[in-house]
């Protein structure tokens, strides 16, 4: 494979000629109630052959297989010369890298049988039943993958990889007494099945959660000192900064956190690390061929950089930060976010709450969504606090509004930093899907609308 891609890059005649070629194994096995009704595995392989020249923009082109890959790349310097009279292509200049890890991992996911894995699924789908009779309904989604990576740029880029990862899912729904909840929860790792620890907790958890809820009341609507859970802190920064710190490519709208801007108190600091240490979307180098690095995007209150691909910070006049990400198999790399954090600070847990007369605890992310300025993070579980304790259980529990007046009602990070288990994925239209991570401690603010299902 090696020996093509570089033979068809060497006879690319742009200025500059990029091949992606990736191979993904994938394994999905979907139980509903006690019934298998997905179990399948495939094998895909395709890329994107992407150029450009002085003065023209980019001609991409996506494509299936490991064929004709010299035409790929002729088709793409074509279709870069047609673009010529669009917004020409600057990129910011990198070291040459050529990286071979392409080992495969001990845990190998590929050298699992799928009827095992289907046995497995079922296994665990048993076991939510069994842990509580209230348990009405479970759904079990388990899933693998080995991303096979080759990279060539006319530059001189070689980069070899293989990304193992796995997630499982599962929902659960109890009933009592007319009342019905649910709960849902995941883990995901880099590895296969046997890096996936934490599975007895993961169901513990969820059945719990779906239980309490069925007696737990609406949150009353108001203003309140809410605390979150490392969780919740977390995607909020995604959601609320890292989404923030990618600048908009040449000749479209901006929207961005401007440089210098302060957003938050002396105590929010929040940046992204790529290269973090077996996490689920780390890599040793991004989707360009840069090497990842921990970008801080927001000091001390302050936003003090954002995140780049060679595009964005050619036009910025700042250097790459290794987060040019594809998010599909044929898909152009795009600035994105990977394992973003919240900065610990300091105290605990029970320092936060200290000193709270009355306010709201939530945890369990269900849902974290924005749409222009405005943003929205629902809670599965919460509690309120009562006396600097946590109390009851209350559900419904929903804090939102203008995302830079949200930050600004940061009061305390405390500094029991954790990098969350759970298998997520962040969406962003035609960027397409990503893994990602997301680590915080916990994390006060004053003042807050709180609303059962809205603020």
């Amino acid at each position: 494979m090696k020996a093509a891609i570089l033979d068809a890059i060497s006879q690319s005649r742009a200025g500059y000629g990029e091949l992606r070629l990736r191979r993904v194994w994938s394994t999905t096995v979907l139980v509903r109630g006690r019934t298998v009704e997905v179990a399948g595995s495939g094998v895909e392989t395709g890329g994107l052959a992407r150029c450009c020249s002085p003065g023209t923009g980019w001609g991409a082109v996506g494509f299936s297989g490991t064929e004709r890959l010299e035409a790929q790349l002729r088709r793409a310097h074509e279709l870069s010369l047609a673009a010529a009279s669009r917004q020409p292509v600057g990129l910011a200049p990198i070291p040459i890298h050529q990286l071979e890890q392409a080992d495969p991992p001990p845990d190998d996911p590929r050298e699992v049988l799928l009827s095992e894995k289907r046995q497995r699924a079922e296994s665990l789908a048993a076991e939510l039943y069994a842990t509580d009779r209230r348990v009405s309904a479970a759904r079990v989604l388990w899933r693998d993958e080995v991303i096979e990576t080759w990279l060539a740029t006319s530059e001189g880029t070689w980069i070899h990889d293989l990304r193992p990862s796995a997630s499982l899912a599962v929902l659960v729904v109890a009933e009592e007494a007319g009342n019905v909840e649910r709960a849902l929860g995941s883990l995901g790792v880099r590895g296969g099945w046997s890096s996936l620890g934490g599975i007895g907790g993961l169901i513990e958890r969820v059945v719990g959660t779906a239980v309490e809820q069925l007696h737990a009341r609406p949150v009353r609507p108001g203003r309140y000192a809410v605390v979150l859970d490392p969780a919740a802190a977390g995607a909020l920064m995604h959601r609320a900064v890292a989404h923030l710190a990618r600048p908009a490519l040449p000749g479209s709208d901006p929207d961005v956190l401007p440089m210098g801007t302060r957003v938050g108190p002396p105590c929010l600091t929040v940046g992204d690390d790529p290269g973090a240490e077996g996490l689920r979307a780390s890599s040793t180098c991004d989707d360009e061929g840069t090497l990842a690095r921990r970008s801080v995007i927001v000091q001390n209150g302050v936003v003090l950089g954002h995140l780049h691909n060679r595009e964005t910070a050619a036009a910025s006049g700042h250097a790459p930060t290794g987060h040019a990400r594809a998010g599909s198999l044929r898909g152009a790399p795009h600035p994105r976010a990977s394992n973003t954090y919240l900065a610990p600070g300091e105290g605990s847990l029970g320092d936060l709450l200290s000193g709270i007369r009355v306010g709201v605890y939530l945890s369990d992310v269900l849902s974290c969504e924005g749409a222009g300025d405005d943003f929205a993070l629902r809670g599965a579980t919460g509690r309120m606090i009562r006396e600097g304790r946590l109390a009851e259980p209350v559900k419904g529990v929903q804090i939102g509004g203008e995302l830079l007046a949200l930050l600004g009602r940061v009061d305390a990070v405390a500094a029991d930093f954790a990098w969350d288990s759970g298998g997520g994925r962040c969406r962003d239209g035609a960027a397409g899907v990503v893994p990602i991570t997301t680590g915080a401690p916990h994390l006060r603010l004053v003042d807050v609308a709180v609303g059962p299902g809205g603020a």
